[in-house]
């Protein structure tokens, strides 16, 4: 998905007390960001951008840090 067409979610929801910076953020398409708000997606982020996601029915997703050429 192109940028533009990106949402920005707050994996430590803003309303929650999360942060407006770069390790609290989340760039995601809208379809994901409907899913985490509204499907019960569970979404973690490491220290290293590692991001883990929980669907309702405990299966776990998750990925390693990004690579260089991705940033």
């Amino acid at each position: 998905v192109h940028f533009d067409r990106l949402k920005i979610h707050h994996v430590i929801w803003w309303r929650h007390g999360g942060r407006t910076d770069l390790d609290n953020l989340l760039p995601v398409c809208s379809r994901h960001h409907t899913a985490i708000h509204h499907d019960g997606w569970i979404v973690t982020l490491g220290p290293n951008r590692e991001l883990e996601i929980t669907l309702p029915d405990g299966r776990v997703m998750a990925t390693g840090p990004p690579s260089r050429s991705a940033a």
